[in-house]
């Protein structure tokens, strides 16, 4: 299956029934989802005649290997990108073409008005976002292939670090392990929190030591041009409880309680999924199972855990990180099947860390089927 040229043909259509002649394409992550090129400096002119990919001669081995269906302009080192662009849509005739208005700069736009003056640029925004939205078979296969990459680098992470390590070394350890597993490399700054540091949702690495916290939190990806997006939170063996070397954390909650909570969310909110349910309606039921729940504990009577959960409830992946649909509060979205999102409830107690549980999944016809592997439960992945 010649999955660019099906997404193509889906644009074309869409233009159509807009009364366009054509759309440039300045972004590269929509450059490669139409056309199947990975590269970037690179623009992809869809036009009623014919389809053109603007690129340099950086890339012309690159295009050829890529995407040889397709007609390539590949312009030499004297001309810039708009210049070339502008050649093309001068000689296509076409009257009205248009832009990915949150995509190109206003100076582009208009140096583009400049060297095409008989053309009409007409903004246009989302328009091949909003196509990305649902993934195609050849789509979902590639997140897929990234999370296992995720996985298999994150099992090597687990049986190699030492009580001495330092959340930076943590990190700069998983990001070597997920480009020896094949990887390009990680979609964005591994997370590794410490103990109390785990309270960040998204915690910079610093020079806290494993032993000197009883938990941690790590949040890590594969980019694989399609991208993975994972955490667990694992008891540290090294510091299983707070004691004096570990005194930054606070006492009074209970890790395997918190996590049991956490994950009934998490079950909570896939339970939810389907198609033609509401992204906020997933994002509910999981904040449902945190303003109910009950610590054993009497000194935490009357406190909402719903108030240490506090960011959405997950986001679409795919070509990027973090890309529609939106699983939050305040979203409009309504999934539909072949999405693929992200499902990462959390609690994040200042003084005492935090617990994140986040998987990859996949909407389909029935409901939703994980695209993650790795065990959910705690204790089940373990350190050497």
């Amino acid at each position: 299956m010649n999955y660019p040229l099906e997404r193509r043909t889906i644009l074309a259509q869409a233009l159509k029934t807009r009364d366009l002649d054509g759309l440039l394409v300045t972004a590269p992550v929509n450059v490669t989802y139409l056309t199947g090129f990975t590269g970037d400096s690179s623009y992809f002119a869809v036009l009623p005649k014919n389809e053109t990919l603007i690129s340099d001669t950086r890339f012309e081995e690159q295009v050829k290997e890529e995407c040889p269906d397709l007609d390539a302009v590949i312009r030499p080192h004297s001309k810039t990108t708009i210049e070339a662009a502008a050649e093309v849509l001068n000689k296509s005739g076409a009257k009205s073409v248009a832009v990915e208005a949150n995509r190109i700069t206003v100076g582009d736009l208009e140096a583009l008005k400049q060297l095409a003056p008989k053309v009409t640029f007409v903004p246009l925004e989302g328009l091949v976002e909003a196509q990305r939205v649902v993934k195609d078979p050849g789509e979902v296969e590639s997140i897929r292939a990234a999370v296992r990459v995720a996985e298999r680098a994150f099992r090597m992470f687990v049986t190699t670090i030492r009580e001495a390590d330092t959340e930076k070394d943590m990190v700069d350890a998983i990001e070597k392990y997920v480009r020896r597993a094949g990887a390009r490399g990680t979609p964005f700054q591994t997370i590794a929190a410490v103990g109390d540091r785990g309270a960040l949702p998204h915690a910079p690495p610093t020079d806290r030591q494993l032993g000197d916290g009883s938990k941690l939190l790590v949040d890590w990806g594969a980019d694989m041009i399609y991208k993975a997006d994972l955490t667990r939170t694992l008891r540290s063996p090294f510091g299983t409880a707070p004691s004096r070397r570990n005194k930054q954390e606070r006492v009074g909650y209970d890790f395997e309680e918190l996590y049991g909570i956490v994950l009934m969310a998490q079950n909570a909110a896939l339970s939810a999924i389907r198609p033609g349910a509401k992204a906020k309606d997933v994002d509910a039921a999981a904040r449902k199972v945190f303003s109910i729940a009950k610590l054993k504990s009497d000194k935490h009577d009357g406190e909402n855990l719903a108030d240490y959960f506090t960011h959405g409830l997950g986001h679409g992946i795919g070509l990027e990180v973090h890309e529609a649909p939106r699983v939050r509060s305040n979203s409009e979205d309504v999934l539909e099947a072949g999405m693929v999102i992200t499902i990462e409830p959390g609690l994040y107690i200042p003084g005492w860390g935090g617990i994140r549980i986040e998987d990859d999944v996949l909407v389909t016809k029935e409901g939703y089927k994980l695209l993650s592997t790795l065990p959910r439960e705690p204790g089940t992945l373990a350190f050497s």
